[in-house]
This record gives structure tokens, C-alpha cells and sequence, in this order.
């Protein structure tokens, strides 16, 4: 079609030390994008990143890992990039859908650079939701509207327009449903009457159903959090006082059980099943994990001779060099720089203390160490290709410094309302808190405006920290946020 195509927009531009590259509307192929990275690799091998005493305030996110900028490492940075160039790629019809909630990973995970997280709430959940998932607000057979479009003799947009932003919005009530998206209301419980779920409400004990939003989390320093083994995980929850402790969960991965730690209720270990998952259920592409579709309302159906949906699952296939999309996602995502750290002033390092000492830390872990030897447990790619010896080495006993023990914490009212496996509905990860100085919304569902919003709305596990915070002095307080916006 010539309207819902994949596109080079400013979203899509890509940004490095050495300048910006920006996709053509016909698209990048693997041989480009190789060529690409090798360019790349010439360009930052003698533009090394800044050294944090220079980072300015949200410099230097979205860059790759510091090391696959040396010449040696020039295989993997063309993985990264190549990660990247997918990670942009607006889908078109019928790829993406029938139902879905974004046309890109990109248009998700942007803020402050490609891998962070969002302006919007790109998510919904329901309570009473029991065929799983996320609430799909858009769908394929509400999308185009008017027909072919002319110039003057010349027709354009000859498969019609598209209904902006991606159609209309199930979420809105004055949306005319489409038939998918009647049926998707109806499968998930959904109305626009819903209020936003609290845990501990009485309608809620009474079984009132509610949604929850959700923003998307940051992807940056990934590669670090998969590398963390198990066993990690199990220790920082042990040491942890009683009154706080955490609760690891496991799920179960490629044949493999693993402590959750990625997602708002730690639903996936790796960052090939996070990137699975959500190919299906953020955009509707089916792929060698996650084959089968959500709804096959608009299969074989046209509208202004455009296909809405073909019977070609997975739509996302391993291709000859043993890599599906998904896969590349996980490449881009596991080589992402964590989030630059700022020079502190003394008053952020007085908020570094005070930080400690009312209790911020006990879940906000500041240092973490990788495994010796990640490719002992991190999946190869959907044909089978491990992770290479040289980003292996690169991930293998690694101190970081996330803030947050990735697990899950009971927030009380602060809870989103859902249950996801063992998480149950006032459960939540615990959200990392390098990079938060680069956020606009704070929380699961950007209920907080500013961080110290963000801290006094803690409840539950969180609530004596955001007492003894709220008893900080004026003067106090604000070192503490010193110190967070430099993290």
C-alpha cells in the first residue's frame, strides 16, 4: 500500500557522538545496516563518550555500551545497530494488528532518546480481564477512513487516510467501535466507565472491576539486569529487612525457571521473551515465541483494498542468519548504555545520605554485580545464536548502579489492581531510578508530576521512607532530589 508504509520520521532519526543518521522512506536492509554500523564505528572509535564531569543533563542516553565502540568490537556495535534500525521501523498493514496499541517500539520507549520510556500512557489493563494482556486500543478495520485522496488528476493516498493518531481509540467514549473493537472490549471487560483501580477500596474487595494504565518502562542497562543470576536476586531478598523484603518471582522461559525482572509485575527474565511478548501484544506482529494471534476479527478482510490481516503467522519468522525482529530487539536492548551518571554538587551528596538513612535504599539497591558467565543462562536468539564471547565478556561481573532490587514490593493502595501470575494485585517491581532526572511522568501510571510527588504517594513496603521524607526539612528535601536527578 502506499500510505501505511515504514518511514524515516524524526522519531526514527538515529543519534551517536559523532552525528545523526536518519533511515530512507524505502527502508535500510541488513547489508545497509551493516555498512551503516561499520560507518558508525569509524565515527565514535575517535569520539569516545564525554566523561561524566561533562554529561549535561540528559546527554548520553541511548548510546551503546562504551566498549563496542573500539574497533575490536565492531560485530557487535553492527548487532546494536541493526537492533536499533528494527526498534524504529513503523510496521504497516497487514503485519501489524488486528488489534494493537503502537506501529513502532519506538513511538513507546523515546524519552529522552530511542530506549527510554514515554510522554503517554501507551498501556491499559483491566481487572476482571481473564483472557490475560493488555487492553489493545486500536485495531486494523478502524484505521482508514475516506478513500483514495487526489491532486488536482493525480490520485495520492490512493488506500485512504489514516484516522489520527492510529485510528480511533477505544479508550475514547465517543469512539465508534469497529467490529474488533467491539469484540476486544467485550474479551477484556472494558468500558470507558472504569475508574483506576485501588487495591484497597471496598468496591474493590467487593469485586468492582477497574483498569490500571501503564507507562513504558526504560530500556537502558538492560543488558546488566539479564546478566544478573538468579541467585543475586535471591540474596538481596534475604537481606533485606522482614518489613520491607521482597518477593522474588519466577517464571518460566525456553525451557528454563527464571526470577522475573523485567515489566511493571516482573513478568519476563530475558529480554528476548519482554521483546516477544510485547511484539504481540503492543503491536499485534505474532513471532517465533509468541505465534498465535490475539483476535482474528479482520483476517482475509479488506477495506479500500487494503488487507487488514493475512493468514501468515508468524509474521515475525527467523530469517537465515538465525534472527527474527524480537531478536534484534533483545541485541539493541542488551548493548543500551545504562543511564549516565551527573557530577554531584555537595548537596546532592548530602541527599545521597539522607537518601540512606530514611530507608530509600533498602529497596532502591544502588550496586548490583552481573554473573561470571551470562551466556550460561541468557537465551540464544530464536535460530539458535548465542550472545557473542566479546558482549559476554562485557556483561560478566559488572557493578551497576540501578536503584531497585527488581522485585516485587506489596505498595498497598499504591498498587495497580492487577494480578499477573504471582503478583498479585498491590505488587509491583520496584522501578529502577537511574536516568529518573530524563522522566516527565512518575509511577506505573504517571499519577505523580514530580518526583517528590512520586516518593509521598508511596504506600505500603514504601511507606515509612515517604514518612521519614515528608519529615525532611524544605532544605533537606531538595538535596534528596539533588542526588536522584544525578543517578
Amino acid at each position: 500500500m502506499t500510505h501505511l508504509v515504514k518511514r524515516c520520521v524524526h522519531s526514527e532519526t538515529l543519534r551517536w557522538p559523532g552525528g545523526s543518521i536518519c533511515r530512507t522512506a524505502a527502508g535500510v536492509g541488513r547489508a545497509g545496516a551493516v555498512v551503516m554500523a561499520l560507518t558508525i564505528a569509524a565515527v565514535t572509535a575517535a569520539q569516545p563518550p564525554p566523561p561524566a564531569s561533562t554529561v549535561t543533563h540528559v546527554s548520553g542516553f541511548g548510546e551503546p555500551l562504551a566498549a563496542l565502540l573500539l574497533p575490536a568490537n565492531t560485530a557487535d556495535l553492527q548487532l546494536f545497530a541493526a537492533g536499533q534500525l528494527n526498534f524504529l521501523e513503523v510496521e504497516d498493514l497487514p503485519k501489524v494488528g488486528p488489534i494493537y496499541n503502537s506501529r513502532s517500539c519506538g513511538a513507546c520507549h523515546f524519552q529522552p532518546a530511542v530506549g527510554g520510556s514515554g510522554a503517554f500512557i501507551n498501556e491499559v489493563r483491566v481487572r476482571n480481564n481473564t483472557a490475560g494482556g493488555p487492553l489493545h486500543i486500536f485495531a486494523t478495520d478502524n484505521v482508514l477512513r475516506a478513500g483514495p485522496q487526489t491532486q488536482g488528476t493525480s490520485t495520492i493516498f490512493a488506500n485512504g487516510l489514516e484516522s489520527t493518531p492510529l485510528g480511533c481509540q477505544i479508550t475514547s467514549p465517543k469512539c465508534n467501535k469497529s467490529p474488533c473493537q467491539r469484540e476486544e472490549a467485550s474479551r477484556t471487560t472494558f468500558t470507558t466507565t472504569l475508574k483506576i483501580c485501588d487495591p484497597t477500596s471496598a468496591s474493590f474487595a467487593r469485586g468492582t472491576n477497574c483498569a490500571a494504565e501503564r507507562q513504558a518502562t526504560p530500556l537502558f542497562g538492560l543488558g546488566f539486569v539479564e546478566a544478573v543470576a538468579d541467585s543475586t536476586f535471591n540474596a538481596i531478598a534475604a537481606s533485606q529487612r522482614r518489613d520491607i523484603r521482597g518477593t522474588v518471582k519466577t517464571v518460566s522461559e525456553f525451557g528454563a525457571t527464571r526470577v522475573g525482572r523485567f515489566g511493571w509485575k516482573d513478568d519476563h527474565a530475558t529480554l528476548r521473551a519482554f521483546a516477544g511478548d510485547a511484539y504481540l501484544n503492543e503491536m499485534g506482529i505474532t513471532n517465533p515465541d509468541f505465534p498465535t494471534e490475539r483476535s482474528t476479527c479482520a483476517l482475509n478482510k479488506s477495506k479500500f483494498g487494503v488487507t487488514l490481516d493475512a493468514d501468515d503467522d508468524p509474521e515475525d519468522p527467523t530469517d537465515s542468519d538465525g534472527h527474527a525482529d524480537i531478536d534484534r530487539f533483545a541485541d539493541f536492548m542488551r548493548a543500551l548504555s545504562p543511564p549516565p551518571q551527573l557530577a554531584q554538587t555537595s548537596d546532592a551528596q548530602a541527599g545521597h545520605t539522607l537518601f540512606i538513612s530514611i530507608g530509600c535504599r533498602g529497596c532502591h539497591v544502588e550496586n548490583i554485580t552481573t554473573a561470571a558467565n551470562p551466556a550460561s543462562f541468557i537465551p540464544t536468539t530464536t535460530g539458535g545464536v548465542a550472545i557473542t564471547a566479546t558482549l559476554n565478556g562485557l556483561l560478566a561481573n559488572q557493578t551497576f548502579h540501578p536503584f531497585s532490587d527488581f522485585l516485587l514490593h506489596d505498595m498497598d493502595a499504591l498498587g495497580d489492581g492487577i494480578t499477573s501470575d504471582a503478583a498479585g494485585p498491590t505488587m509491583m517491581r520496584t522501578a529502577p531510578l537511574w536516568g529518573i532526572r530524563a522522566r516527565s511522568r512518575f509511577l506505573h501510571d504517571g499519577r505523580a508530576e514530580t518526583i517528590a510527588d512520586a516518593i509521598t504517594l508511596h504506600a505500603g513496603q514504601g511507606a515509612d521512607a515517604a514518612a521519614a521524607f515528608k519529615r525532611l526539612s524544605a532544605t533537606q528535601q531538595q538535596q534528596v532530589l539533588a542526588f536522584l536527578n544525578t543517578i
